[in-house]
């Protein structure tokens, strides 16, 4: 398993975690 990896259970962290994600996402929008 990776060190790296966290599980969040915050809903606005995933959201966010999920917009990183997302290469199509600017960085406004995830700002």
């Amino acid at each position: 398993m990776s060190e790296h990896l966290t599980v969040v259970d915050h809903p606005l962290v995933q959201h966010k975690l999920s917009l990183m994600r997302d290469k199509e996402t600017s960085t406004a929008v995830f700002r």
